[in-house]
This record gives structure tokens, C-alpha cells and sequence, in this order.
């Protein structure tokens, strides 16, 4: 049973960090344009994203994708990338807030951006790890048995 959980985590986990990120760059995109400065609310949501996104890589089961898909070093780099642009926006709009300033203009793009590539990021990661799931059936067992199977390591040598 324990088991049986554990080896769900990482679908589990996976939705946070792609719906947080997103909706946050679309609400520090909108803030941006609307009211031409950063929102004061959202470094905490911001630290969540990060928390998320680094819990979604390491429940993430590597072993599943042995030598059956040529996706998986996307997906995988694509999620380390995002998840330290992930901090580095966290950090940005904390250190604003710590040190009570508004964010000048430039800054306001810098943070922007970075939460615009944070959220291209994301998506990327679950598109090639739909990829892996519905295309290549990693990860996915019937009746117990894997429908595509992990190579040993012997085998992907």
C-alpha cells in the first residue's frame, strides 16, 4: 500500500508547481501592465512555486524511463532550469519586500520576465513529460505490469 502511494507522488505532485507558476506569471504580467508596478502580495506563493517544483523533481521516478524514451532529458533538465529560475524570482521579489523598496521600472521587467520564463519553463516540463506518459507509456502499468517496460541498466549501455 505504502508503495502503491509512493509510486503516485510524483503525478501527484507534478500539477502544483505547473498551476502556481502559471498563474503567477500571468498575475505578475497583468499587475505589471495594469498598474505599471510589481504587486506587493505573491513572494510567498513565489517560495511555494519553488518548494513545489523542487518536491516534484525529487519524487520524480527516473527509473521508470530507462533507456525507453529519448524525452526524458528534456523533461529533466527543462525541470532543474525552471525550478532555480523558480527560486531566483522567489528571491527577487523577497528581496524587494525585505528591503521595502517599489520596484523601479527595469526591475519590474527583470521580475517579469523571469516569471514569464518560469511559466514557459513549466509548461515545457509537463509537455515532455505527457510526452514519456501518453505517448510512450513510462511509468504506466495494466494489471500490475508496465506497459513499456525500464530497460535494466546492462540493457541501456
Amino acid at each position: 500500500m505504502i508503495n502503491e502511494i509512493i509510486s503516485h507522488l510524483h503525478p501527484i505532485v507534478v500539477h502544483f508547481p505547473i498551476v502556481i507558476i502559471t498563474l503567477l506569471a500571468l498575475y505578475d504580467l497583468l499587475f505589471a501592465i495594469i498598474k505599471r508596478t510589481a504587486s506587493r502580495n505573491g513572494h510567498w506563493l513565489w517560495l511555494l512555486a519553488f518548494l513545489s517544483a523542487w518536491l516534484a523533481i525529487g519524487t520524480g521516478p527516473e527509473h521508470d524511463a530507462r533507456g525507453n524514451t529519448n524525452n526524458f532529458h528534456y523533461h529533466d533538465t527543462l525541470a532543474t532550469i525552471t525550478t532555480w529560475f523558480s527560486f531566483l524570482v522567489a528571491a527577487f521579489r523577497f528581496f524587494f519586500v525585505i528591503k521595502k523598496k517599489e520596484m523601479i521600472k527595469q526591475w519590474l521587467a527583470i521580475g517579469t520576465i523571469l516569471s514569464l520564463i518560469c511559466a514557459v519553463g513549466i509548461l515545457s516540463v509537463g509537455y515532455f513529460g505527457g510526452k514519456m506518459v501518453y505517448d510512450q507509456g513510462i511509468g504506466v502499468k495494466i494489471d500490475g505490469k508496465y506497459v513499456n517496460p525500464p530497460k535494466s541498466y546492462s540493457e541501456h549501455r
